[in-house]
């Protein structure tokens, strides 16, 4: 389900069931976990996160049923892949190509960088599922305006590459054709500065505004118990 190369200070991951276009089930999920905290003990300078096949991912596989595993289980799993990467002491680097939706705008909001080519689109689409993203709505207005993060998650409604570059969603956005030129070239400009990086991140994980733990693990109970209750 995914791929990962480690090589000269850089980790790969690569998210490879295109035929699913890279939906995240529980054990992808698990292996997505797995492969920052590898990258993370083998010391890499920079992670680059990317995606085989025409979507970066379509988020959570909603279809997916697990009646053994508990929902709160699998929301945690949310969490712990937002602080995983968001703990990454070295640069992460996003590839949005396709749709990136759902914990597919969230990989891209929680990696140090993202790019995008210019065909790609974001957004938080839970809502069209019948879900409450309160996960996302905890931590977006974090990284982007509050009002703008409202809209997204109580629409739904995806945004193209420039609209997610101009509200925060991505970094920057390149044409398709150079959308792994770019990521290379920025690659090793980073490998270059990476002591310098790791102070920046250091520094920067330690600023306020990014939602606790507890106030995560609300989420999680409020929206877990509303689903169980059966979603009126």
């Amino acid at each position: 389900m995914i791929d990962y190369a480690f090589n000269d200070g850089v980790a790969r991951i690569t998210l490879n069931t295109p035929e699913t276009h890279n939906a995240f089930t529980r054990q992808l999920m698990l292996d997505f976990i797995a492969a920052i905290g590898r990258a993370h003990e083998q010391q890499a300078d920079v992670l680059v996160i990317s995606a085989t096949g025409q979507d970066f991912t379509l988020g959570r596989d909603q279809k997916e049923r697990l009646p053994d595993v508990p929902l709160r289980d699998n929301l945690g799993l949310i969490l712990q892949a937002n602080a995983a990467l968001r703990g990454f002491p070295g640069v992460s680097v996003a590839l949005i190509q396709g749709r990136a939706l759902g914990f597919g705008s969230g990989v891209s909001l929680h990696s140090t960088i993202s790019i995008a080519a210019e065909s790609a689109e974001l957004g938080f689409d839970e809502i069209d599922h019948n879900l409450a993203p309160l996960i996302v709505v905890a931590y977006l207005p974090w990284f982007i305006s509050p009002r703008v993060a409202e809209d997204l998650v109580l629409s739904g409604r995806r945004v193209p590459a420039d609209e997610a570059l101009r509200i925060g969603l991505v970094s920057r956005v390149v044409k398709d054709d150079q959308l792994h030129s770019a990521a290379e070239a920025l690659v090793q400009s980073l490998r270059h500065s990476a002591p310098a990086a790791r102070v920046i991140r250091r520094y920067s994980q330690q600023l306020p505004g990014y939602p606790s733990e507890s106030l995560s693990q609300q989420a999680i109970e409020q929206l877990a118990n509303w689903v169980e209750q059966g979603k009126p």
